[in-house]
């Protein structure tokens, strides 16, 4: 009897842990989760976002010192692939939180200037949903926001990012691509931080605030993608886009002038103890000379 009530008790143990690990590995509905679109910055930022006519997927990232707020620009998509930066002095926190959508479904919608820019300017959650997932490919972890049919309109979230001030967002062509740097910060000095690759344009917003811009900046293809297409004849529709990294390394704007006096200090230093140094040499050097002139002189007297 008592095997039976063991036997019995460890099963339902074994069910409740299996329960929780369901749960854990169920995707969350976005319906469940607090959307605060006050947080996010919904511009219709749409330079170059419209290619003879067709939709270019536009991503804008406010970067700051604590995190990174993203803003997509969709046009009939359903899946959001966001490769988190991870943290390793933070493991436990959620790389990508509070994620609002303002828009609605693809077939209720037309992508247009108009539409985006009136979407901009009362900017409120839409009810639609969505889950999010979770996979691994090649060592990299990816976080899929997945709707549940394709959706037109903004696509905010926040984005967890280490610490100091480094951002990397891995693009798909064709694409368009913003940075936000925060007020007081700059990039592209070479011994400090620049970006990589280079941005097609680059300006001051309302707020003093410096902006990247990158441009179809991974439209073209690789040579190695160029010489399969030549090989089988495929044109360059047909071939698959390669994903590409965009990162940069921003800085506050007074950052060079304190490294160039740091560097001026260092040298100052550095001329400092040279010049002690040259001092106790020339000075060690004729006491050497002293004793070794007394020494001649009392070794002369000693032969007289």
């Amino acid at each position: 009897m008592r095997k039976w009530i063991t036997f019995v008790l460890c099963i339902s143990l074994l069910g409740v842990l299996a329960g929780g690990c369901i749960d854990e590995l169920v995707p969350v509905d976005g319906e469940t989760t607090t959307q605060d679109a006050s947080t996010y910055e919904f511009q219709p930022f749409l330079n170059n976002s419209f290619v003879d006519g067709e939709f270019l997927h536009t991503s804008t990232f406010y970067l700051s010192e604590e995190n990174a707020k993203a803003v997509h620009i969709l046009e009939n998509e359903t899946t959001i692939d966001v490769i988190p930066l991870e943290d390793l002095s933070s493991p436990n926190q959620d790389p990508v939180s509070n994620i609002v959508v303002v828009g609605d479904y693809a077939n209720s919608t037309n992508a247009s200037v108009e539409y985006f820019t009136e979407l901009s300017t009362s900017p409120e959650p839409a009810e639609i949903n969505y889950t999010l997932s979770e996979d691994v490919i090649r060592g990299q972890k990816h976080i899929y926001i997945e709707f549940s049919e394709p959706v037109t309109g903004f696509v905010a979230f926040t984005l967890a990012t280490p610490m100091g001030q480094d951002f990397v967002h891995v693009t798909t062509p064709p694409s368009v691509v913003r940075f936000v740097l925060p007020e007081g910060y700059t990039t592209g000095n070479p011994f400090i931080g620049k970006t990589n690759p280079e941005p097609t344009e680059r300006y001051y917003d309302s707020q003093n605030r410096e902006n990247l811009v990158w441009i179809n900046e991974v439209m073209s293809t690789s040579g190695i993608l160029e010489s399969l297409q030549s090989f089988s004849g495929e044109n360059e529709s047909e071939i698959e886009p390669v994903p590409r990294a965009i990162s940069v390394k921003y800085y506050s704007e007074s950052a060079p002038q304190g490294l160039i006096i740091a560097v001026g200090i260092l040298g100052l230093a550095a001329l400092i103890v040279f010049s002690r140094y040259y001092r106790e040499k020339r000075k060690l050097g004729k006491i050497r000379e002293d004793i070794e002139g007394q020494f001649r002189e009392k070794k002369g007297k000693g032969k007289d």
